[in-house]
């Protein structure tokens, strides 16, 4: 019976096949519409599960709607189910690859999946379809970043923090972007162009940025001694002397300068530094005047370089002097607080400020033609001006002289475009190497300063500031801002470790190997840690306890590797295994700065009488040290050794 009833509803349903389609369209589109309605109540109460079901079941229903698949796979997303988010958000790209979210959040998920190669098509897709949103290109930026391209990764930070000038993270981002490029350039120009005078130059104003102002005296008399010395070498040289008490040796140096007819506008400013430190403040405003006439924002950006070239009494007359004749000069307004500030504390303006807005004096752009003359007079604002329009078909001496003005004046933007085109030239790559290092070094400090404006309380910010101190071995002050990162994130991965990796430099190896233990409970893999605890374990000669976290010590940084072989060298040896020990030593004899492992390695070959080795590694050893020794003279100030100076 049931049977029957069953074939008799069947044919009915089926003698009117229009009016059977209508009804089960109106059905579906009834049930559609109640599936979306209740995903939306699900998501709008966090419970994504129920969300993801109602879509999935909405999907079922009519397939073909790109939007359904790209909510199911944001509700995948939120859950966690990398596979589903996937396979529902490349279902809506398939549908309508013009839809935005299904591309940013397929980027999303391959990034946190560590596929970055096939989330940067996607992400790259997102950032044309909305060029505007924030999410975009701070995720672009990670993805370049894990590819190890930092200079893309700056690129998109830049953007990120143009479209929300507020988002410190956009900042944070930028800053370390600039800095980790920064290392990179410096990294390449040592091993790569070392012999170029750049190389040298760029290793004397490293120096002196740190105030090693005897090495830096060292570095620079290297750097001007060079066939044809760079461009403001001899001044810069000049400015170290002044902050080393020696104002007649600077002054010669800032002659030479201005003699070499290379018109580097560091040695005008030079001249009347110093002079005001040889106690003429009236010549030295004088000279400032007429360089401030021709460019203000030459001396508003540069001046900050001779601080500690002059002391408080020496600089006190001259602030007075210009106040008084300031209604008798064309000094700017605030010209005696501009000196004050750069000579006392260094302050200098806004890196990511256009600085041409402020700097240039002219109602139109002056031709390209003119932009030589122009730098020649000390017009470097002027000389940006006129070059800048055409950056993009600038060739040779013509980038150089625009890279020269856009920093001279401030405008580091232009400087760190000018140099990338440098870059990509076989003929010019060495400087521009140095030109971007200059710009990324201004502009990724004025990048953490507004990330610390905007949010002084980031524990990023504050791991950032200790890996600044721990650079410069100030251990307690990085100690310090480690420990504030992690108070204020007791889960930050980054900040435990670094306060565990500092605390191991101090000594402080029972904290430093329950902090890294707590890191390992969570991510047992983590290389780094290992490598800590290894590093930890061998200080304290507990060799075997630490032999088994060396199998983790995977996907180091490069330079992180030769340490790694040196250890297992260390504890092969310590238990018994030499033949494997020296094989370790070898594999890790790159990281040996100092002779110890080729000192290892000779006692090694002693205990197996091999001794024409053992020699051979003495005398490696006995090298190294002294040179070792002679970089440590020159870090403290002190003379090299004849062997060196040979």
């Amino acid at each position: 019976m049931h049977r029957t009833v069953l074939a008799v509803c069947l044919a009915i349903a089926f003698t009117n096949p229009n009016v059977n389609a209508l009804v089960f369209a109106e059905a579906s589109a009834e049930t559609l519409q109640t599936l979306v309605a209740q995903a939306r109540d699900a998501q709008a109460k966090g419970d994504f599960s129920s969300a993801a079901e109602a879509y999935r079941k909405a999907t079922e229903i009519d397939p073909s709607i790109p939007e359904l698949w790209a909510n199911l796979g944001l509700m995948y997303h939120q859950t966690g189910n990398h596979t589903g988010a996937i396979e529902s958000l490349k279902r809506a790209e398939h549908l309508n690859g013009a839809l935005f979210v299904p591309q940013l959040f397929l980027g999303i998920e391959f990034l946190q999946i560590k596929n970055p190669t096939a989330a940067l098509p996607h992400l790259e897709k997102a950032a044309e379809l909305n060029p505007n949103d924030l999410q975009a290109q701070l995720t672009l930026g990670r993805t370049f970043e894990m590819m190890n391209r930092a200079d893309r990764a700056a690129d998109s930070y830049l953007r990120a923090s143009e479209i929300d000038p507020n988002n410190a993270n956009a900042w944070l981002d930028l800053g370390t972007t600039l800095l980790e490029r920064v290392e990179n350039d410096a990294r390449t120009m040592t091993s790569t162009y070392n012999s170029s005078p750049y190389v040298r130059l760029k290793a004397a104003e490293t120096y002196a940025e740190e105030g090693k102002l005897s090495p830096a005296e060292n570095a620079f008399k290297a750097a001007v001694r060079s066939p044809s010395p760079i461009l403001c070498a001899h001044a810069e040289f000049g400015i170290t002397l002044l902050r080393e008490d020696k104002a007649a040796e600077a002054l010669d140096q800032f002659q030479l300068e201005s003699k070499s007819g290379s018109h580097c506008g560091l040695a005008a400013l030079g001249l009347a530094v110093a002079d005001l430190a040889q106690g003429h403040p009236d010549v030295a405003l004088q000279q400032l005047d007429w360089i401030t006439t021709a460019d203000a924002g030459f001396v508003r950006t540069n001046l900050s370089q001779f601080r500690g070239s002059v002391s408080a009494d020496q600089l006190r007359p001259l602030i007075e002097l210009a106040r008084s004749k300031r209604s008798d000069e064309k000094l700017p307004a605030d010209f005696a607080v501009i000196v004050d500030r750069a000579l006392s504390s260094g302050e200098e303006p806004d890196a990511m400020s256009n600085a041409d807005d402020e700097n240039v004096q002219a109602t139109e752009r002056p031709p390209e033609s003119a932009a030589e003359r122009l730098y020649e007079s000390g017009q470097f604002s002027l000389c940006d001006e006129a070059l800048k329009p055409s950056l993009k078909t600038l060739t040779g001496v013509q980038q150089h002289l625009l890279a020269t003005c856009s920093y001279f004046t401030g405008d580091f933007k232009t400087a760190l475009i000018t140099a990338e085109r440098m870059k990509s030239n076989p003929a010019t790559v060495v400087q521009g190497l140095y030109w971007e290092s200059k710009a990324d070094e201004k502009l990724a400090v004025a990048a953490l300063a507004r990330a610390g404006e905007i949010d002084p309380d980031s524990p990023r910010l504050h791991v950032l500031t200790g890996d600044s101190f721990r650079q410069q071995r100030r251990w307690s002050d990085a100690e310090a801002e480690y420990r504030k990162a992690a108070a204020l994130d007791s889960r930050s991965h980054a900040a435990r470790l670094s306060l565990a990796i500092v605390l191991f430099t101090e000594l402080k190896n029972d904290e430093a190997l329950n902090i890294n233990r707590s890191i390992l409970a969570e991510a047992p893999e983590d290389p780094e840690a290992n490598l800590l605890a290894v590093e930890i374990l061998v200080q304290e000669h507990k060799f075997q306890d630490a032999e088994p976290y060396l199998s983790s010590c995977k996907n180091l940084k490069p330079e992180l590797v030769p340490r790694v072989h040196i250890l297992r060298g260390q504890i092969y040896a310590e238990t018994g295994r030499i033949a494997a020990a020296i094989a370790e030593y070898k594999l890790g004899i790159a990281g040996d700065e100092d002779g110890s492992i080729h000192y290892q390695l000779a006692r090694l070959y002693q205990k197996t009488g091999e001794t024409t080795a053992a020699a051979e590694e003495i005398r490696l050893s006995k090298q190294l040290r002294e040179k070792w020794d002679n970089q440590a003279h020159l870090d403290m100030g002190q003379p090299l050794t004849e062997t060196s100076r040979e």
